[in-house]
């Protein structure tokens, strides 16, 4: 399933306020309390136009409901692998850590996702796989557009249009978070931060810099990793810095989706069509 969902979620994170309605809310819930984070209100222009975690899960229901049906019609049986989402969502860690809850129970690292212990494509045949995926390039690389898997992904995409979100909406949400790191505010805010935490005994240019830190790789979570993401998060909210960033990015990308509201308007409508493909095939269409 990595295989299948790795574009969407690398893109995966409205205009104005009457636009908020089109992003799908992130559900509350017991990993990451809206109570406790300092994103819990705050909604990017660029989220109208690229797909929540919510709506990335329900394009790859419906694409593994749809590689099934046709590996059935192949003369394979194809079970994809589930996968339960931790239920962080984008801006929960856009801006670094920002949940006092997840930096309690987690530190800096992520829930773990809870997988099958073994998908469908690692039991089937060669023949199975390449009815599943197409046949691999010559440097073994797999074509994500191939077999029953590409055929999935057009039928939800539409004729001749891109899966998932388009090109121009993922360049915005990466360009824009690049170039928001370099605002004289933004780094204003990176110096108010660094100052707040020196105080509590770390030392750290940025957030990037905290959550980068190499004593924190290990697999799990230790105490000294959970004080530092505590203290982390009690230092963007006493120097305002989520909201300075996201107030600067916010800047930047109305400006270009405005500039360009015609493309803008045309993605906008493709990922609609592609979630109400995927509505009806997982039946939960109205």
């Amino acid at each position: 399933m990595a295989l299948l969902t790795g574009t969407l979620l690398l893109a995966g994170c409205g205009l104005g306020d009457e636009d908020e309605a089109t992003v799908q809310p992130q559900p509350d819930n017991p990993v990451a309390p809206k109570s406790s984070s300092l994103t819990a209100d705050l909604v990017l222009p660029v989220e109208s136009y690229i797909f929540s975690e919510f709506e990335i899960g329900q394009l790859t229901r419906a694409m593994s409901s749809l590689a099934r049906s046709c590996m059935e019609e192949a003369g394979f049986t194809y079970r994809p692998t589930t996968t339960r989402s931790p239920d962080i969502g984008v801006m929960d860690r856009r801006y670094g850590i920002a949940n006092s809850h997840t930096a309690q129970a987690y530190g800096y690292h992520f829930p773990t996702a809870e997988n099958d212990k073994e998908s469908g494509a690692t039991s089937l045949s060669e023949a199975g796989r390449v009815a599943l995926v197409g046949k691999p390039a010559e440097d073994g690389a797999l074509d994500p557009d191939g077999g029953c898997i590409g055929e999935a992904k057009k039928r939800l995409a539409g004729s001749d249009a891109e899966f998932g979100p388009d090109e121009a909406a993922r360049e915005l949400n990466l360009e824009s978070y690049a170039r928001s790191q370099k605002d004289p505010r933004v780094l204003a805010g990176f110096r108010a931060w660094s100052a707040c935490m020196a105080g509590k005994g770390y030392r750290y240019t940025s957030p990037m810099d905290a959550i980068d830190d190499p004593a924190f790789a290990d697999d799990k979570a230790d105490s000294t990793e959970i004080s530092t993401a505590r203290s982390d998060v009690e230092c963007k909210k006493k120097t305002g810095l989520v909201r300075t960033w996201f107030d600067v990015e916010s800047e930047w990308q109305r400006t270009k989706i405005e500039e360009n509201a015609e493309t803008f308007e045309a993605i906008k409508r493709h990922k609609t069509d592609q979630l109400k493909r995927a509505a009806a095939e997982l039946g939960e269409s109205d």
